[in-house]
């Protein structure tokens, strides 16, 4: 049981650790940023393949946490779209096709 209390301690202290180096602002953004570019098949707006290609210099730029949280949340913003009520679609694709737009990445 003491060992057991132990690791959990140990990956509490990591955790902790590992949270007070995240780039909260870069997080954010990137999934933000996941959420526009993932969603637009799904949603119906077009995105500008060139500006597009501009636009992940930025996601490149942010650091290792923040890029892979880009990566898993566009893979899942399709998903997460199509199980949402005609209602939270339709909002949510408007927030994120205004988002694209200023962004920059809008056709």
């Amino acid at each position: 049981m003491r060992v057991h209390l132990s690791v959990i301690y140990v990956a509490l202290l990591a955790g902790s650790a590992s949270a007070q180096t995240l780039n909260t602002d870069d997080f954010v953004f990137a999934n933000r940023a996941a959420q526009v570019i993932g969603g637009a098949d799904a949603c119906g707006y077009k995105l500008d393949d060139e500006k597009l290609t501009a636009f992940m210099a930025k996601i490149a730029d942010l650091d290792a946490t923040s890029r892979m949280q880009f990566t898993n949340a566009q893979g899942m913003q399709a998903r997460v779209i199509n199980s949402m009520i005609e209602k939270e679609k339709k909002a949510q694709c408007a927030l994120q096709a205004k988002m694209a737009q200023e962004y920059g990445i809008s056709r």
